[in-house]
């Protein structure tokens, strides 16, 4: 019996250690995210794309707001010096992790994120909040590399305040086309009408 008790406050010790010991891996991890991110923050300001080298696996894949995939780091970094010429440029920019999930060779870091841009046409600068996921994995040589990366703006930059309002009263959403109906009047569109001499099958006359 005292061999029992022995071993389950053995056992209970171990638990404690090897949690105390992930929880601290954990917070450190956090913290290198906090600061990978920082520095690519930094590079982008600056506008030193070329750099972003060090954080991006070649083969890299991201999934941009508004734009179509792009993959490997060539293409990336292709595109953001387009960006860059044209005009384009991130004033300011915060990332905050709220989730981080580890593994042994792969994290996935997932969290809030706000920008300052600028850009031709823009009588001030423009700030975007949005949500992010960056998915690392460590290379031969034990650094981190972004596998994929993706992020999104809360809300279109297309949404009119006038167009939510009208939805929330129950009126027609600006979006939404009129057509006469029988009875006289009008009726939305459902997008689906069939347009004189088209078969509904093929959409062939």
């Amino acid at each position: 019996m005292k061999r029992l008790i022995i071993n389950a406050i053995a056992v209970c010790l171990f638990m404690l250690v090897s949690v105390g010991s992930f929880a601290q891996s954990k917070e450190e991890m956090k913290s290198l995210v906090a600061t990978m991110n920082q520095e690519m923050i930094d590079l982008v300001k600056a506008g030193r794309y070329e750099a972003m080298g060090k954080y991006y696996d070649e083969n890299a894949i991201s999934l941009p707001n508004y734009r179509v995939m792009e993959k490997g780091f060539k293409l990336i970094l292709n595109n953001n010096l387009g960006r860059q010429k044209a005009g384009y440029k991130v004033l300011d920019a915060q990332r905050t992790t709220t989730e981080l999930i580890l593994g042994e060779d792969m994290m996935v870091d997932i969290g809030t994120n706000s920008q300052t841009v600028t850009f031709p046409g823009l009588t001030e600068p423009k700030v975007y909040t949005g949500k992010y996921i960056n998915v690392w994995k460590k290379d031969k040589d034990g650094n981190w590399k972004l596998a994929a990366e993706t992020w999104n703006a809360d809300k279109s930059p297309n949404d009119s305040q006038q167009g939510r309002s009208q939805g929330q009263q129950g009126g027609t959403p600006s979006n939404v086309k009129l057509l006469p109906s029988k009875e006289g009047g009008t009726r939305p569109s459902s997008g689906t009408e069939q347009k004189p001499g088209m078969d509904t099958k093929d959409g062939k006359k």
